[in-house]
């Protein structure tokens, strides 16, 4: 970065649909963010989409190298609710985006942030853009991430 800072580690924890790949898209390209991996939360879509749609977006933005997991199929005690009503049945208006050419990696989510957390140099910011379950998991079943996370920035509706 110009300012002499160097970028802030993120991972970012969605349900990507247009909303989300928006997010992912400024997250590649700005230069003061270290985009570490993204994991994946049934939400806009069934999380096999999700993870589609999160791989196609970041291959579209030249940042195939990040590490993609699949997480949570559904809620942690509610039923699964989609908003294909706003973001369309494939959760990226319908638009009929190419495949990805690559496959998440062979972890799940919770496995993914917790070895990214604890891997990281520096705390992490953690963005959760879906719901919450992913990383309920996470601090559920591994604490000790919450060392090296510097802070949790989340939307919430």
């Amino acid at each position: 970065m110009s300012n002499g800072r160097q970028p802030v580690p993120v991972i970012i924890d969605c349900d990507t649909g247009v909303d989300d790949a928006l997010a992912l898209l400024f997250a590649v390209r700005h230069p003061g963010i270290d985009l570490r991996a993204v994991t994946c939360v049934a939400g806009n879509t069934d999380v096999d989409g999700v993870v589609r749609n999160t791989l196609t977006v970041l291959e579209r933005a030249g940042a195939a190298d990040v590490p993609v997991a699949r997480g949570a199929e559904r809620p942690l005690i509610e039923a699964p609710r989609s908003a294909r009503h706003v973001h369309g049945h494939d959760g990226m208006g319908d638009l009929a985006l190419p495949a990805p050419r690559r496959t998440p990696v062979d972890a799940d989510a919770v496995t993914l942030l917790r070895r990214e957390i604890l891997a990281s140099p520096r705390p992490v910011t953690l963005v959760p853009t879906a719901p919450l379950t992913n990383v309920a998991l996470l601090l559920r079943t591994h604490p000790e991430v919450t060392r090296n996370i510097e802070r949790i920035v989340f939307m919430g509706g």
